[in-house]
């Protein structure tokens, strides 16, 4: 070939974290599928943005080849979903619709976090600003008509498991108790307790 000291290194191109360059695709996560569906329960290929065609494009791929696989969906926070093109409509219809293309475990890994961060953020300027009563509006009432468990937030504490515990090492043990008669000149009363038992 007319070629001397060839050199080649494939670390070389390895970015400053350590990340090999790959050019990513949907096809290219299903052939990792299909090399990955025989020794995996769940298939899942990560993408930057909620896309239709994007799940119907890896379903049918990699079901061409496995099609008892299941596969799973990030439905990421961290997508802009409000500039994926979608309507209101086709948001409220992604689930069901990447579903029935065989996405059975469709998760939100942060939903809880940014809604705990919202409420949190939203309540605690309303309560600098109106007192006890946003929280009673905000939070109070709502967890009341919703039926929400936590508005009896002592029995999320343990607080009822321990009591049932505790009980026969604290005040049950003490509801029999033994008394005496004593002079008047010593203790100014008819009876004094000097121990309580149970018997």
């Amino acid at each position: 070939m007319g070629l001397k000291n060839l050199f080649w290194d494939w670390d070389l191109p390895r970015t400053r974290e350590g990340f090999y360059r790959f050019k990513g695709s949907v096809m290219a996560a299903v052939v990792r599928g299909w090399a990955f569906a025989p020794h995996a329960d769940i298939i899942w290929m990560e993408t930057s943005s909620p896309d239709l065609v994007e799940c119907t494009k890896f379903a049918e791929g990699v079901k061409s080849m496995h099609p008892e696989i299941m596969l799973a969906y990030n439905l990421s926070p961290s997508f802009n979903w409000d500039a994926s093109g979608m309507t209101d409509e086709q948001m409220r219809d992604f689930i069901p619709r990447i579903a029935r293309l065989g996405f059975c475990w469709q998760f939100i890994t942060l939903g809880g976090f940014h809604a705990d961060a919202l409420v949190t953020d939203t309540f605690a300027k309303d309560y600098a600003r109106r007192g006890m009563l946003a929280y009673v509006e905000r939070i109070q009432r709502e967890e009341r008509s919703n039926g929400i468990d936590t508005l009896a937030h002592q029995k999320w504490s343990g607080a009822n498991f321990y009591d049932s515990d505790f009980v026969g090492v604290t005040e049950e043990q003490f509801k029999e108790t033994w008394t005496r008669p004593v002079t008047m000149e010593i203790s100014g009363a008819g009876n004094e307790v000097i121990a309580k038992a149970r018997m």
